[in-house]
């Protein structure tokens, strides 16, 4: 038997400014390399000859070694019985990760000793990405300050300025930056730290939109905090901060307010401490809601008080397939034609004409039949938990009276109003129900009840569960997952109130997908910027898009800041750093200009409306303003069309079965990044290339979509 030949395969990788508390590893496809696995990644060591260089080695085979760099830092809950986690700071995202070949590279047993890798750069592209949440104890906490949050007993606080700072703690640590702090001992004994603390530093995104030519910095994305805090301008930003705990029933937070002293003056040693409050565990009960905290002067004399929201996001507790850092398809998106979605499969049945019920297997898949890339569908959860597809979040059910002729009413039925939510999977399908905006249960022509009074095939029911919908409808077609969660309306009013708690909520939903999706293509979208927030946060296999109605004349705007405006969604985007935006088309019809924004940030933009209804609004998104999708109804009824996938399949099955002459390569013109034999173009795999920062071209502002280069495919 012959011998296998090892070689030193070594490492060295360019990271630049990482902090003191941050290691540079390196996770891959052999058991050496953790199997990419970050847990059982290799920690690389700081190069003592080159400053910001890390470098390490493994002993490998002559096999292909795939792999990728990430950053990273531990933290310890300093409770009985745990152990360190580590918290993925930064990692690349390449579709296709670095590779190296030892059998061919390799020279006297050493491999890749003289190249040094470029964190975040490769084959000419550049992605990075914050890591998920992975470990059981994993928490990500946001505290958000927006419109007025400062409320003062005097008049004349409320007319300074205030610079804004946020500092995490632990609660049975002795804090070490507060001049509040004492000595006096509480007669217990004392708590000995651990050598790593149980958080991360809070890093801060100012999400801006209001005159955004006169901000000095345009960057929404998420930064070191200051000494001295950030400038917070009232009814004009919105603050996020952003911590990593493992210890959450030990976190609080410090919030100082500074001010100017010396108005000549504009340094750091100008601003002094003015007041400072508290966050504690007791003052955020639950997982999310708004803290009313009290704000203290240095004399410890109240002086008014904060508002702040916050949002504990916990990682995924549902059973699903591990999560590594093989493949990842959270920011990867494929250049090409207008992607077209079919809205609700085949589009509104309850307010609009249709041929068939809405968001049915059925519509599902006669979308598909007729060519749609995508289908877009709507899920949220039946008081038994099940994740069911349905666009409202209430229904009318038709109950029958006990005694019409006693009660003066010209009908023997009623119909009483609903949430979906307080209703099980088998209510739903046993209920005669009507859509919650008919009037008297009267149907009108065209439009078609959620329920008929005679049998139909299961395909053609409402309510079909997400699994049925994962494994019943054509494979070929992309699922486009709106995450249905309720949210407050300016008119006071709320979509549902008593909703189920978030993380609970889509933990549900996430691992249906997860553990059903297979190889099928999937977005995942919502109009709540939270629930984006944390679907971004507790996975990275699948890209999230924000769903934003903008200024809008048709439906009732939300309180939320994030979703007022078309930019705000935007700059909210950005510095989730997630793949892009679902624009509402009456907003872009009246203004393109945050598309234009959404181009600068290398987000990928989608659009929706009644206006796609015009075959004249669809050309023109799709040919001037060169949007990613569409998403409308009655996909493929007027003219007929194909998946764009399935297309794409068939072109490289042909190109693969045509006769080659051995004696040389051949050439093709394709508008792909890869040679169609990349495992990226193959039917089992999503989108891939990276999505890039279009080059804009004034005043049509126009992207060019295609490039075509030249390619050697070798003879099959």
């Amino acid at each position: 038997m012959a011998k296998v030949s090892r070689s030193s395969l070594h490492f060295s990788v360019d990271v630049g400014s990482a902090r003191p508390w941050e290691h540079v590893f390196v996770t891959g496809s052999i058991p050496s390399l953790g199997l990419w696995d970050p847990n059982k990644a290799v920690q690389l060591s700081p190069d003592p000859n080159a400053q910001g260089r890390w470098i390490g080695a493994v002993d490998v085979g002559s096999e292909p070694v795939h792999f990728r760099y990430f950053t990273g830092y531990y933290l310890d809950s300093g409770k009985e019985g745990c152990t360190k986690e580590l918290i993925v700071s930064k990692w690349e995202t390449f579709l296709h990760p670095r590779s190296i070949l030892p059998a061919i590279e390799s020279a006297s047993g050493v491999c890749h000793a003289h190249v040094t890798d470029t964190f975040g750069h490769n084959a000419g592209k550049e992605q990075l990405r914050d890591g998920w949440l992975m470990g059981d104890n994993q928490n990500e906490i946001l505290l958000r300050l927006h419109g007025t949050p400062f409320k003062f007993y005097k008049s004349r606080h409320a007319n300074r300025s205030y610079r804004v700072k946020v500092t995490p703690f632990d609660l049975r640590v002795k804090e070490a930056g507060s001049a509040d702090d004492d000595d006096l001992d509480d007669g217990q004994e004392p708590y000995v730290p651990p050598a790593l603390p149980s958080f991360s530093d809070s890093s801060l995104a100012i999400l801006s939109w209001l005159n955004l030519k006169i901000l000095s910095s345009d960057n929404p994305c998420y930064r070191d905090q200051p000494e001295n805090g950030e400038p917070f301008r009232v009814d004009r930003d919105y603050f996020v901060f952003k911590t990593i705990s493992v210890a959450v029933e030990f976190l609080g937070f410090r919030v100082e307010l500074f001010v100017n002293d010396d108005e000549s003056e504009n340094t750091t040693n100008s601003y002094k401490r003015f007041a400072i409050s508290y966050a504690l565990p007791s003052t955020m009960p639950g997982t999310f809601g708004i803290a009313s905290l009290p704000l203290l002067a240095k004399s410890n004399r109240p002086i008014g008080q904060i508002m702040v929201d916050y949002l504990f996001i916990q990682s995924l507790k549902q059973p699903v397939p591990p999560q590594t850092m093989r493949v990842t398809y959270g920011k990867h998106w494929k250049k090409r034609q207008t992607l077209e979605v079919g809205h609700r499969g085949m589009g509104n049945s309850y307010t609009k004409m249709a041929a068939g019920r809405e968001n049915t297997i059925h519509s599902l898949n006669s979308a598909a039949k007729n060519g749609a890339d995508y289908v877009e569908f709507d899920v949220q959860l039946t008081k038994d938990k099940i994740a069911v597809i349905f666009h409202d979040f209430h229904v009318l059910v038709n109950v029958a009276k006990r005694k019409p002729h006693h009660l003066g009413s010209e009908s023997q039925n009623d119909y009483h109003e609903l949430a979906v939510k307080d209703l099980k999977l088998k209510q739903l399908h046993l209920l005669h129900l009507e859509h919650y905006q008919a009037v008297n249960g009267v149907k009108k022509e065209g439009i078609l009840k959620v329920t008929d009074s005679t049998e139909e095939a299961d395909e053609r029911m409402p309510f079909p569960t997400l699994v049925d919908a994962l494994k019943q409808v054509d494979p070929s077609v992309g699922f486009n997952v709106e995450v249905k969660y309720p949210m407050m309306q300016k008119n006071g009013i709320h979509e549902c109130e008593n909703y189920f708690e978030h993380n609970t909520y889509i933990d549900i939903i996430l691992r249906d997908v997860l553990v059903n999706a297979g190889d099928r293509r999937i977005l995942f979208s919502s109009f709540d910027p939270d629930v984006c927030t944390i679907l971004a946060a507790k996975q990275h296999i699948y890209p999230v898009l924000f769903l934003c109605n903008g200024l809008t004349t048709r439906y009732e705007p939300f309180v939320d800041l994030r979703a007022s405006t078309s930019t705000a969604a935007v700059n909210f985007v950005a510095s989730l750093d997630t793949l892009g935006v679902n624009f509402h088309s009456e907003d872009l019809l009246r203004d393109p200009s945050p598309l234009y924004r959404a181009n600068k940030f290398g987000l990928v933009s989608f659009v929706w409306g009644d206006d796609l209804d015009s075959k004249e609004n669809i050309a023109y998104f799709k040919k001037e303003l060169l949007v990613d999708g569409i998403i409308y109804d009655r996909i493929g009824e007027l003219e007929p069309r194909r998946n764009v996938f399935s297309v794409e399949r068939e072109a490289k099955a042909a190109l693969f079965r045509r006769t080659v002459s051995p004696a040389a390569p051949r050439t093709v013109s394709l508008s792909v990044e890869e040679c169609p034999d990349s495992p990226s173009a193959s039917d089992s795999s999503m989108s891939s290339s990276t999505t890039e920062s279009p080059v804009q071209t004034p005043p049509s502002h126009r992207r060019t979509r295609h490039s075509v280069i030249e390619i050697y495919c070798p003879r099959v």
